[in-house]
């Protein structure tokens, strides 16, 4: 019998008897906050397989994982491994010698080389973006149009003048199949593979070998098809998924609203429940339990407390550690602005969004701050117009509310940004000292963040702009679960906006 470290609850207890028992698949539900890691790392110990993979999505989880595997005696047995890595691991096999490079090079001649000289250099990037996105994402498209909807969301449609020009959404989506099939088909002859390949290459040649007893599958919920590919491609024995059903918040990058549900079909997996949290305060745990009815507070939880607050008092309550959620962005560019007016450190989490709004403001070239806000308020109308046009058909699709929102939440970013810089280069400039990855949480900072960027931080005070929330679907209400599970001690509903 392994020995523990912690008193496992009567839900542990049953699952660390599958660990023992079991010989079939099973799905774990586990909500926010309720020791996961310390349970699947625990679990192991009883498994009587002797090489087991757990699959991660990030390589901070992957070291740490490690990390307690070795302190507990297991890394001989057991290893924590991102999506990534696993995947170069197999690429490498195949393509003796290759190399990863850090940069845009490999998919920019995977571009040229199904270009050539017939298409301009904007275009070419978008291409590129879009067959980096199509690897990783969809890596078995060999059809334009399978690309479509994913271009438009992640802003890889050419604009107006383009299209008039002969080089339309149907142009980029067919040249980005091709750059896909290229990829698959050659090995690069400078060596060189990236990230994408990693996942794409081996789903898409089916290079997946069956090597590990057991799969261990963190964050189930967020699954692409191509992960959930590649992980069951390389288990021989049987595969533990774990994840939260409710903070599946992720269907615009591919992972389906209702996937362990649909793994627990596929793989005719039993279902295993971990509903108690040792993060929030029972105050806070009582408003998640109105989304999400079977989530508990741990009986040695604090009682925390739930605030409602007007919004008039956001920025004198806020303060360092703090953690201020948003459904969209742009409300978060007007407070972190006051914020710092006030003398308070403050970030907004997502430095690819601070790279999104230089990347406009250089496609406008405005010769001044009146001229930028003028093609500002010009770019989002005929981008409006435009996407509404190409989904006449369909405006309740996914990917049309997602590109909407996003053009009108790059807009107001941008207008908020702009309001009091004297030129141009200021604004550039203010972007880049707001948007970051980096410190995010830190003692010493406020951090504005989305509730998307959020997901899998917590701090002791959350401050949630409901007035940004919506619920006018399973994914939106997922979302404000996310928000309010982000809070240890104090939840701080904000209205008013």
């Amino acid at each position: 019998m392994a020995q523990l470290a912690h008193v496992p609850s009567d839900q542990q207890q049953v699952i660390y008897k599958e660990f023992e028992e079991g010989t079939g698949n099973v799905v774990i539900i586990a909500r926010a906050g309720v020791g996961k890691t310390t349970t699947a790392v625990s679990g192991i110990q009883f498994a009587s397989e002797r090489k087991i993979l757990f699959t991660c999505f990030n390589k901070k989880i992957e070291i740490e994982g490690n990390k307690k595997l070795a302190a507990l005696g297991m890394k001989d047995k057991a290893k924590y491994q991102t999506f990534h890595s696993l995947g170069c691991g197999v690429v490498m096999r195949f393509w003796e010698g290759v190399r990863v490079c850090e940069n845009f090079e490999r998919s920019n001649n995977l571009t040229n080389a199904v270009c050539g000289g017939t298409a301009p250099d904007a275009i070419k990037r978008l291409i590129s973006k879009l067959h980096t996105l199509g690897r990783e994402i969809l890596p078995h498209a060999r059809k334009a149009e399978e690309l479509f909807d994913l271009a438009v969301q992640m802003e890889c449609v050419p604009d107006e003048q383009w299209e008039k020009d002969g080089f339309d959404l149907t142009f980029v989506c067919r040249k980005s199949v091709e750059a896909m099939e290229l990829a698959a088909s050659e090995k690069p002859k400078d060596g060189f593979i990236d990230y994408s390949d990693m996942i794409f290459l081996p789903v898409r040649n089916k290079w997946l070998s069956k090597i590990y007893d057991m799969v261990i599958v963190d964050e189930g919920q967020d699954l692409t098809g191509a992960k959930l590919e590649l992980s069951k491609g390389v288990c021989r024995g049987r595969m533990m998924i774990i994840g939260d059903n409710m903070q599946a918040i992720y269907a615009f990058l591919g992972a389906s609203m209702d996937m362990l549900d649909q793994l627990k079909l596929q793989l005719d997996a039993k279902e295993l429940r971990l509903t108690k949290t040792f993060r929030c305060g029972k105050a806070i745990v009582r408003e998640a339990q109105v989304l999400v009815p079977d989530f508990e507070a741990a009986d040695g939880n604090h009682e925390g407390e739930v605030i409602d607050l007007p919004v008039a008092d956001l920025v004198p309550t806020a303060g360092p550690g703090d953690f201020i959620l948003s459904r969209l962005n742009a409300p978060l560019v007007s407070f972190a602005m006051r914020l710092l007016r006030n003398g308070k450190r403050t970030k907004i989490a997502g430095k690819n969004i601070g790279k999104g709004l230089i990347d406009l403001i250089r496609k406008f070239r405005a010769r001044s701050v009146p001229d930028l806000l003028t093609k500002i308020t010009n770019w989002e109308k005929n981008e409006q117009a435009r996407l509404k046009a190409r989904y006449a058909d369909k405006l309740d699709s996914p990917a049309y509310t997602t590109r909407s929102e996003a053009i009108t939440d790059q807009s107001v970013m941008l207008a908020e940004i702009t309001e009091t810089c004297k030129n141009v280069d200021e604004v550039t400039q203010k972007i880049l000292a707001l948007f970051t990855d980096d410190g995010l949480g830190d003692a010493g900072v406020i951090t504005c963040s989305s509730v998307h960027k959020s997901k899998g931080l917590e701090a002791k005070r959350v401050f949630v702009l409901m007035d940004t929330l919506r619920d006018y679907n399973q994914e939106e209400l997922n979302i404000k679960y996310v928000a309010i599970t982000r809070a240890i001690n104090t939840l701080f509903y904000v209205r008013g906006l």
